[in-house]
């Protein structure tokens, strides 16, 4: 069951993404047929031909499996998340289980992306299987008691973010290579907030220092009324 709740609050218009697949079932999400992996030098975007299992695709309507992880688990876990990430998107999907007042999710650590809730994981199983995982399994396992079934477990204790370093058994031979611009560039882009113009500076510096958490930094230092998503920086950029 998947539903798409349109935001209309902001110019141009977000999307939240709500959906909910029980666990260890065949990842079915209707936008990604195909993978896309950012790595530090670009993009690979491909039709996988492993299979993908669906794990923390949580949702209120739903009852989930809760119970105490092994220590250290929602760390390394966290370590999982954008390395590489996976299928990123323009929505931002809430947590159903915070209050509806409550902010989105942010990756808790220091200089990295902002926001947990446009990403997906992938995370090899055994040959030729992967789990296919929402970046806010995390803040469901250390925020809300759920875990996940013990495959996934073993998965996250054993990880090697090398499955996307080609050669891979993952990645297909016939992968789409996108790689980053780094040239220095100088850009007007409009406010979402307040309309006016403002000049920004991008430079590419990796995978963690993004397109919009640059953009953001930028305009909240010249814009009081900034809000955070400009959705036309990261488009002329990525």
């Amino acid at each position: 069951m998947t539903n798409l709740i349109g935001c209309l609050s902001q110019s141009p218009p977000y999307l939240r993404l709500v959906a909910y697949f029980a666990d260890l079932t065949p990842y079915a999400y209707s936008h990604f047929d195909h993978d896309t992996v950012r790595l530090e030098w670009g993009r690979l975007h491909y039709r996988p031909r492993y299979e993908r299992l669906n794990v923390g695709w949580l949702d209120a309507s739903q009852p989930f499996g809760t119970g105490p992880v092994p220590d250290g688990f929602a760390s390394a876990l966290l370590d999982v998340i954008g390395n590489p990430t996976v299928n990123e998107t323009r929505g931002l999907h809430d947590c159903e289980f915070c209050p509806p007042d409550a902010n989105v999710i942010a990756d808790p650590r220091p200089d990295r992306r902002p926001w947990l809730a446009f990403r997906e994981i992938r995370l090899p199983a055994r040959p030729g299987v992967m789990f296919a995982a929402p970046a806010l399994i995390w803040h469901y396992v250390s925020a809300h008691a759920y875990r996940p079934p013990a495959e996934f477990v073993e998965a996250v204790q054993r990880y090697d973010a090398d499955w996307a370093t080609e050669p891979s058994p993952w990645i297909p031979p016939d992968a789409e290579r996108k790689v980053r611009n780094r040239t220095p560039m100088n850009m007007m882009i409009p406010c979402g907030s307040c309309g006016r113009m403002f000049e920004l500076h991008f430079t590419p510096v990796g995978t963690e220092r993004s397109a919009p958490s640059l953009a953001s930094e930028q305009l909240i230092q010249q814009c009081p009324d900034h809000d955070g998503k400009e959705w036309g920086f990261w488009d002329k950029v990525r």
